[in-house]
């Protein structure tokens, strides 16, 4: 991934336009002032004239200007060399201001505006010295400003680079709570295959069918983290599928989705791993029949998902999923929080007439977020 920032071309392409609308601005700005300097000592001069003569000095600095920023570049003052690129830029501030002392008077000489008492050769070491003083603060703030202009670039680039890396960082450990899932799931399955081969040969080939559906559906949403409820869902029907074709008369799983939260995004593989929680602690805990509750809807801005069975529930001091209650609690509770940060939720409780209910709130949307 690239660290350049994708408007670093177009800034470049603005620094003309930049650095002549300042010069402009100085050249009117001096002008004026000149022009009000002139008329409240009572000397006569028009205001033409003073924009001349701020003209023919900036036009030096303008054409000088994209030199000393390559100078400031080219020899940057950074340790450990912060003397010799003081005293070299000192050097490079004289010849820069005499040159712009020649600039000036060329100006001046081709637009008339030499004084009349002196020679235009005699003039010459005249410009070159008024020149060197204001020459020397000029070009010192340019080298500031490239200084400044440059830090500034780089500390945009850590900035950058920090949040680019925060966002691989997030997405490789989502990648592999995601990876976590997919081994979990399918090494479940195949052992419950391997205990089926002999007792029930049908069923077993009904579930290797459905695996392969299942494998392929999850090749689909493969590095995508967010998937619509609908595609979530008929993951989820695979599943289901195959762990009625397990346990038969003994699980009864009913889905119901409420028609405008399927549209809604959700975490991929969030919902089959809490099924699977549940049919471990309860289903092939227990001979009596089973039943496991999956909704969905839509509630304002959010979508509340909902997984309950009547199994033993959980223990009434337990407030957040424990790594011992099957791999899928604690996953899914960290891909929430690596997804929406404090925006998603995920509660367990107690389901209505006893068993163990898992909630989780989500921000409803229809558009993948910044890691899918």
């Amino acid at each position: 991934m690239t660290l350049e920032p994708t408007n670093r071309p177009l800034r470049r392409a603005m620094a003309p336009l930049v650095a002549l609308a300042i010069w402009l601005v100085i050249v009117v700005g001096t002008g004026f002032q000149n022009y009000a300097t002139y008329t409240l000592k009572g000397e006569k001069t028009t205001l033409g004239k003073t924009l001349l003569w701020a003209f023919n000095d900036w036009t030096g600095w303008l054409l000088l200007g994209p030199l000393v920023f390559y100078l400031a570049r080219r020899f940057r003052i950074e340790r450990p060399m912060v003397q010799s690129r003081l005293a070299l830029h000192a050097l490079l501030a004289l010849l820069v201001s005499a040159a712009h002392g020649l600039m000036y008077w060329w100006m001046e000489f081709m637009t008339g505006g030499l004084w009349k008492e002196m020679t235009p050769w005699q003039l010459v070491p005249v410009y070159i010295s008024k020149s060197l003083i204001f020459g020397l603060m000029i070009y010192g703030a340019l080298v500031a400003a490239s200084h400044g202009i440059e830090y500034y670039r780089r500390y945009k680039d850590r900035e950058l680079r920090a949040t680019q890396l925060t966002s691989q960082l997030s997405k490789a450990r989502l990648e592999v709570l995601k990876m976590q899932l997919q081994p979990h799931f399918l090494f479940n399955t195949l052992h419950a295959i391997s205990a089926l081969v002999t007792k029930n040969p049908s069923a077993a080939d009904r579930i290797i069918t459905r695996l392969g559906d299942l494998l392929r559906l999850s090749l689909q949403s493969n590095g995508t983290q967010e998937v619509p409820l609908k595609q979530e869902l008929e993951f989820v029907d695979k599943y289901i599928d195959i762990q009625l074709t397990r346990f038969q008369d003994r699980l009864h799983i009913q889905v119901n989705a409420a028609p405008d939260a399927l549209t809604g995004m959700v975490p991929s593989l969030l919902l089959q791993p809490l099924i699977e929680n549940s049919i471990k602690y309860g289903v092939e805990r227990h001979e009596a029949p089973s039943r496991i509750d999956v909704r969905a809807r839509k509630v304002g801005d959010r979508l509340r998902l909902e997984v309950a069975d009547d199994g033993p529930g959980f223990p009434a001091t337990i407030k957040t999923p424990l790594p011992g209650r099957g791999l899928g609690l604690a996953n899914t509770r960290a891909r929430i929080a690596a997804l929406y940060g404090d925006a998603g939720t995920l509660e367990i409780g107690e389901a209505p007439g006893g068993g163990a209910l898992v909630i989780i709130d989500l921000p409803f949307r229809t558009d993948a977020g910044q890691y899918a």
